[in-house]
């Protein structure tokens, strides 16, 4: 950071609606603080916790030659933090893409219905689900009645083959019939 003892100040109203500033530290021993950052020269080992949702934990090591220096959320500058009050930052991309915070975090748009809608669905259902009711009455009693004849039905013609259907295939064809007809109710 530009500013003394590696200090960094974020606003992070983008991510959970906080507008006061947050102090932010850099890693101890990530760099000397009299000369800038190379990119080239860094040969050091970051290890840190799997990407995970969780905006106020975070912990890793950075280990340079045998020394292991531990850091954790106070050295962590997040995706869609605004730095305020900080000339230049130089930093290392620990998560990128998908595995951001800031992404993990991120559920989506809530679909917002208002209660008419709302009460109009289960109304609808309602009315779909008792005319499903009816029409099952309907082609039960049509299947019971149909198999009270004993020998032929007097309204159905047979096959080519003489046969008659069956009073299942009659109930189901009922059924359907009586979906036709009552979806008007709807």
């Amino acid at each position: 950071s530009s500013e003394q003892n590696g200090i960094c100040r974020i606003e992070t109203l983008n991510l959970d609606g906080e507008a006061n500033l947050k102090q932010r530290l850099a890693v101890k021993g990530f760099t000397n603080p009299d000369s800038e950052f190379e990119p080239e020269n860094f040969n050091s080992t970051i290890t840190c916790e799997n990407p995970n949702n969780d905006l106020n934990k975070f912990e890793g090591v950075l280990e340079n030659t045998g020394n292991k220096i531990g850091f954790n959320k106070d050295s962590l500058l997040l995706r869609g933090c605004t730095i305020q009050n900080t000339n230049v930052v130089v930093g290392i991309v620990v998560y990128a893409g998908h595995e951001t915070k800031a992404l993990l975090n991120n559920n989506g748009p809530r679909y917002k219905r208002s209660k008419l809608e709302r009460r109009m669905n289960t109304y609808v259902l309602c009315c779909v689900t008792l005319m499903a009711v009816m029409c099952f009455i309907g082609a039960l009693g049509h299947s019971i009645w149909v198999g009270a004849f004993a020998s032929w039905t007097p309204f159905e013609y047979p096959d080519n083959t003489g046969n008659f259907i069956s009073a299942t295939v009659s109930g189901l064809y009922m059924f359907l019939t009586m979906m036709i007809l009552l979806q008007v109710f709807i």
